[in-house]
């Protein structure tokens, strides 16, 4: 496996041009970015000639972007990017650009954003949605801080009327969680970084009850992504190394208002219990028991 961080330090004296280097430079940093960007688009966000974006490539010993890209897969599947220096990467580059964090999150998403207005991402909620509204309850599993994205989604699955299934746990316990699975079940799945072997284990369940098997990735090429009946993707924004999560949550919630749509009479009617069920909790005190 590489070390995607000391890509450079291989390379002889003088070899790269300044651009190249930098090409370089970006890859070590950036390998989720580079990870969803086609040459083009990498020599754009660089300053540089696509030409460039190839040639640094293969001075690293890759036949072309689409080896790079196969490489970086794999290592990100195996979770080699250490917190310390994802961190550090971040803090060196704040530091020296001097920008405003917050302006420095608005671009990474605004070039991201603009990249999946034309990469099919509405067809892949499109499809998600259809292939999950007709399951009888969505299984939700992500590993980590994705879990939180996927409890907002199943509060919002509920208010619609629609039955969801959390598998939020791990290690042993994660043993019950897959005794819950049931036929008449689909899964959503968010897989960044690190194949966990709960995610391996779930995907094999609900396949074994003929469910269906979404997943959001930035990793495409990843084993989860290909064992799926389809896959949206959506790549992590990064502010210097540091991963954000917002363009996940906006598939998530594109997939919540696209179910939301396809039965409106199921909705309103939930909606409507829900109301219900608030007036009474905020009714006037019924007294002692």
């Amino acid at each position: 496996m590489i070390d995607l961080a000391t890509l450079s330090k291989g390379l002889t004296p003088g070899r790269l041009s300044k651009s190249a280097l930098r090409v370089v430079e970006y890859v070590e940093r950036h390998p989720n970015a580079v990870l969803a960007s086609s040459a083009v688009e990498l020599a754009a966000s660089l300053g540089v000639s696509d030409a460039t974006v190839i040639r640094a490539i293969q001075a690293l010993g890759y036949e072309g972007l689409p080896h790079l890209k196969s490489v970086i897969a794999a290592e990100l599947d195996a979770g080699h990017r250490l917190p310390t220096e994802k961190v550090g990467v971040t803090v060196r580059e704040l530091r020296d650009r001097g920008e405003l964090p917050l302006d420095r999150v608005m671009s990474a998403y605004a070039r991201v954003l603009e990249t999946l207005r034309h990469a099919g991402t509405a067809d892949g909620v499109a499809k998600a949605s259809a292939i999950l509204g007709d399951a009888e309850r969505i299984a939700l599993h992500g590993v980590g801080t994705l879990m939180i994205l996927l409890e907002q989604t199943a509060l919002h699955l509920g208010r619609i009327g629609i039955r969801s299934l959390l598998l939020d746990k791990s290690g042993n316990a994660f043993a019950d969680s897959l005794l819950k699975i049931e036929k008449g079940d689909s899964l959503l799945m968010l897989a960044y970084g690190r194949v966990h072997r709960e995610s391996l284990l779930v995907q094999r369940e609900v396949r074994r009850h003929k469910g269906k098997v979404v997943v959001v990735t930035d990793n495409v090429s990843g084993k989860l992504a290909k064992r799926a009946d389809c896959v949206i993707e959506i790549p992590r924004t990064e502010v210097g190394n540091m991963t954000m999560y917002g363009l996940t949550l906006m598939a998530l919630e594109g997939i919540v208002l696209t179910l939301t749509g396809d039965d409106p009479k199921r909705s309103l009617a939930t909606a409507k219990r829900l109301q219900t069920f608030r007036d009474e909790i905020e009714a006037p005190d019924i007294g002692d028991s």
